[in-house]
C-alpha cells in the first residue's frame, strides 16, 4: 500500500490536481490529509470536492478549515489570510461549511494489511486546537510526548521537516526517510497549495508502508493560474505574488 499524504491545499486548485496525477503514476491507493483544505486561494469548493471524492484513511482539521467553518472573530490572522477566511465563509455551502466544522482536531491510523499505525494532526498533538507551530527540535519533543503511534504526519508551517525520536529528537529537511524500528517520527509533509520553504513547487509525501519508506515530493503546476484566480477574485495581490516565490 501506498498513501499519499497532503496538507495545507488552501483552495488551490491547480496545484492539487498536478498532486493528484503525480500521486496517481507513483501508484498510490489511498490518502490521508492534514488539513486547511481551504484559504488563501480561489477554489475552496472545488478542493473540498475533490478532497471528499477521494479514498481517505483520514482529514483532520486546519485552522484555515475551522475558522471557516463559523462566524468567530479571526484572532491572529494577518489581514490578508482573514480576508482570505472571510471571502472563503461566502463561498461554501452549509453543508461543507458543517463538514469543515466537524473534523477532528487528530486521528490515528489503524492498518491491518500490511500492518502500520500513524497519526494525523495538522499543528501539533500536545494542543492542537492552539495550532502551535513545529519548527524545531523542542517544539517537536513536547508534541512527541502525546504521539501515541511510531509515525505522525502534521503541517501548519508549510515547510517539509522531519523529526526522528531515539533518546533524543533529532530533525531537518528531508527527502526520502527509512523509517526504523523503536524510533518515533514526526513528518511535515509540506503544503500543496502555498509553499513557504523557496521552492514554489506543490509539496506532498507517499508513505510506502510496506517498506517503511516515506517521500518528499516537489510537483510543477500552473502557478500563473491560480495567481490569475486570485486576482479575479478581489483577494489579496500578496496572495497571488507569493506562490511564485514560496515564501
Amino acid at each position: 500500500m501506498i498513501i499519499a499524504v497532503l496538507g495545507d491545499i488552501h483552495g488551490n486548485y491547480e496545484a492539487l490536481t498536478a498532486v493528484l496525477q503525480t500521486a496517481k503514476q507513483l501508484g498510490c491507493d489511498k490518502y490521508a490529509c492534514i488539513g486547511d483544505i481551504v484559504g488563501y486561494n480561489a477554489n475552496p469548493h472545488e478542493c473540498l470536492e475533490i478532497v471528499r471524492g477521494l479514498d481517505m484513511l483520514g482529514v483532520v482539521m486546519g485552522n484555515h478549515d475551522s475558522y471557516t467553518s463559523d462566524n468567530r472573530e479571526l484572532l491572529g490572522f494577518n489581514p490578508q489570510a482573514a480576508q482570505a477566511v472571510e471571502w472563503t465563509r461566502q463561498q461554501l455551502s452549509n453543508e461543507e461549511l458543517s463538514w469543515l466544522g466537524a473534523l477532528p482536531m487528530k486521528r490515528d491510523i489503524f492498518l491491518s494489511a500490511p500492518p502500520a499505525r500513524f497519526s494525523l494532526v495538522h499543528s501539533t498533538m500536545d494542543n492542537p486546537h492552539m495550532w502551535g507551530y513545529i519548527f524545531d527540535r523542542f517544539t517537536a519533543a513536547a508534541s512527541m510526548q502525546y504521539q501515541w503511534t511510531p509515525l505522525c504526519f502534521f503541517g501548519h508551517t508549510h515547510t517539509p521537516l522531519a523529526f526522528d525520536k531515539t533518546d533524543i529528537v533529532v530533525g531537518g529537511t528531508y527527502e526520502e526517510i527509512q523509517l526504523l524500528p523503536n524510533h518515533k517520527y514526526l513528518i511535515n509533509v509540506g503544503s500543496v497549495g502555498q509553499p513557504r520553504d523557496r521552492d514554489p513547487r506543490a509539496a506532498f509525501v507517499t508513505y510506502d508502508v510496506e517498506h517503511a519508506l516515506v517521500r518528499l515530493h516537489r510537483v510543477e503546476y500552473d502557478i500563473a493560474g491560480s495567481q490569475k484566480k486570485i486576482l479575479d477574485a478581489g483577494l489579496p495581490l500578496r496572495l497571488a505574488d507569493r506562490l511564485a516565490v514560496g515564501r
